[in-house]
C-alpha cells in the first residue's frame, strides 16, 4: 500500500510486499534451536548418553560444579572382603556367617562382597527371622543367636555399644557387627577405582569444571580416593538426606550443580541437582530419577556429556542470532525496496538450511 502511494505500479508493491511476508516467515528461527537439540541428542546417544529431555541438555550445558557419588561412580563397585578382625569369642568364620546373614536379602555392593566371601569358604547362610534396614547406616537382623546390628560406627554407637575394642583400620570400608549390644568385630572391605577415573576427572578441570565428592563413606577412604584421582572437595560420612543438604550449600555457593550417582540412596540428591546423571548400571530408582543417563557407566562419559551440551548450547546461541540478524538486515531491505525475492527466499529458507547445516557440526566434534 505505501509503494501504491508512493506512485509506483501494482506489479512493484505486490512483489515488495509478497517479499516483506516471506522474510517475516519464522521458520528459521523456529528451527535455530530445536534443530541444534536433536543434533545435540543424537550426539550423545552415539556416545551412549541419554538426555531424557531439552531441558537436561540446556542445564548441562551451564554446570559449573559436578559432583559425584563414589561407590559405582567413581569406583566400580566391586568390593572385596580383605580383613575380618574378630572380637571376643569370635571367630573369623562366625563372624562372616553373622554378616552374610544380615546381608542375605541386599543388593548393596558391599553386601554383594559379604555373600561371596561367605560362599567362597563354603559357609551356611542362616535366613534371618526379621530385617530391618537403617538407611545411610546397616542393618537391624533378627537371628538365633541375637539382635544383630551389621553397619557403619554410626549405627553402633547409635545403639550404645561399647567399642572400646574396635581399632579402625586406615584403609578400605569398615562393616561393624554387634550381637545383642555387644561388639563382636568388623570386616574391612575395599573397592576399585575405576581406570578412567583420573583422565575423567582431568578433562572436567581442563572444562573449567569443579568437581566435589559426596559419599556416605568414611572420610579417609573418600580422601583417599579423591587425591587418586584429583577431585577437588570431598563430603563424607553423609546420609541420603544429607546429601541433598550439601548439595544446595554447593549450589548456594558455587553455581549450577550436576550429581553424578547410582544408588537407591542417591534418587533424591540426583532429583534436587540441577542436573541429575545416574550410572547405566545404576539402580532402578536412580535411573528414573536422573536427567541424564550413561549407558557406558563409563566416568569418561560424564566431560563429554558436558563438552555436547555446551557445543549444543553455543550452536544454538549462533543460530539464533545467525537468523535473526540476517531477517533485520533483508526485512530494512525490503521496507526500503531494496530486497527482491531471491533475497527474501534466502533470508527464510536459506537461512533455516545454514541452521541446519551448523547444527550438524555437532556431529563433528571430537570428544
Amino acid at each position: 500500500m505505501v509503494w501504491l502511494l508512493a506512485g509506483k505500479d501494482i506489479g512493484f508493491a505486490l512483489a515488495r510486499g509478497i517479499s516483506v511476508l516471506v522474510i517475516s516467515c519464522p521458520c528459521a528461527l523456529g528451527l535455530a534451536t530445536p534443530v541444534a537439540i536433536m543434533v545435540g541428542n543424537g550426539m550423545g546417544a552415539k556416545n551412549g548418553i541419554l538426555f531424557k529431555n531439552a531441558v537436561a541438555l540446556e542445564n548441562a550445558g551451564k554446570t559449573q560444579i559436578v559432583a559425584l557419588d563414589k561407590t559405582g561412580t567413581i569406583t566400580k563397585g566391586n568390593f572385596v572382603v580383605q580383613e575380618i578382625v574378630p572380637a571376643g569369642s569370635y571367630s573369623q568364620d562366625e563372624l562372616l556367617k553373622t554378616a552374610a546373614s544380615c546381608e542375605e536379602a541386599s543388593s548393596h555392593p558391599i553386601a554383594v562382597s559379604i555373600m561371596a566371601a561367605a560362599n567362597e569358604r563354603r559357609l551356611s547362610v542362616e535366613h534371618a527371622k526379621q530385617i530391618k534396614e537403617i538407611s545411610g547406616n546397616g542393618i537391624l537382623a533378627e537371628l538365633s543367636e541375637g539382635t544383630v546390628l551389621c553397619g557403619n560406627r554410626r549405627l553402633l554407637e547409635q545403639n550404645q555399644v561399647d567399642l572400646s575394642a574396635y581399632q579402625p583400620k586406615a584403609y578400605g570400608t569398615e562393616v561393624l557387627l554387634a550381637v545383642d549390644g555387644v561388639y563382636a568385630g568388623y570386616l574391612v572391605i575395599s573397592d576399585t577405582v575405576k581406570e578412567d577415573a583420573s583422565q575423567a576427572v582431568a578433562a572436567m578441570k581442563q572444562q573449567n569444571i569443579r568437581t566435589v565428592m559426596l559419599t556416605g563413606d568414611a572420610k579417609e577412604n573418600a580422601q583417599a580416593v579423591a587425591e587418586k584421582i584429583g577431585i577437588d572437595e570431598v563430603h563424607a560420612k553423609l546420609l541420603p538426606q544429607d546429601k541433598v543438604t550439601e548439595l544446595q550449600k554447593i549450589r548456594q555457593k558455587q553455581g549450577s550443580v550436576m550429581f553424578v550417582g547410582d544408588g537407591i540412596n542417591d534418587a533424591p540428591v540426583l532429583a534436587g541437582a540441577d542436573v541429575g546423571a545416574a550410572m547405566g548400571s545404576g539402580a532402578d530408582a536412580a535411573i528414573e530419577a536422573a536427567d541424564v543417563v550413561f549407558m557406558t557407566s563409563s566416568m569418561e562419559a560424564i566431560p563429554q556429556s558436558l563438552k555436547i551440551a555446551r557445543a549444543t548450547g553455543r550452536i544454538a546461541k549462533q543460530n539464533v542470532a545467525f537468523a535473526l540478524v540476517i531477517k533485520a538486515l533483508v526485512m530494512v531491505f525490503g521496507l526500503l525496496g531494496l530486497a527482491n525475492m531471491w533475497m527474501a527466499v534466502f533470508a527464510d529458507t536459506g537461512v533455516a538450511v545454514i541452521c541446519i547445516l551448523n547444527a550438524i557440526r555437532i556431529l563433528y566434534k571430537k570428544l
